[in-house]
């Protein structure tokens, strides 16, 4: 059991970090990427710099930067039979209330 000074030291530790913009992250991953992840959430957190450069790093490796919108999936060279029929269905009238 934490005594009463621990409490209050671990309560006022979280206000000051939610107070700053953070949120407690936990996450699950092998042990050899655990100092990976440290690293990574250390330049996130305390380097801007650093921290712009390595997010835009991950989003163009794990966000597919080929579709970002829903123009870009529209306003591609499909040709126009790839979207026959899917606009010109008719409107589904009280499907918000059929499942309860």
């Amino acid at each position: 059991m934490a005594t009463n000074s621990q409490k209050k030291a671990s309560r006022t530790h979280r206000r000051r970090a939610a107070a700053r913009g953070l949120v407690r992250v936990e996450v699950q991953a092998a042990k050899v990427d655990s100092g990976l992840i440290r690293a990574l959430a250390e330049t996130l957190r305390g380097e801007p710099n650093r921290a712009r450069t390595v997010r835009s790093t991950l989003e163009r490796a794990l966000i597919d930067p080929e579709v970002t919108t829903a123009f870009d999936v529209f306003g591609s060279d499909l040709p126009d039979e790839a979207f026959a029929g899917i606009f010109d269905q008719p409107r589904q009238k009280g499907w918000r209330g059929a499942g309860l």
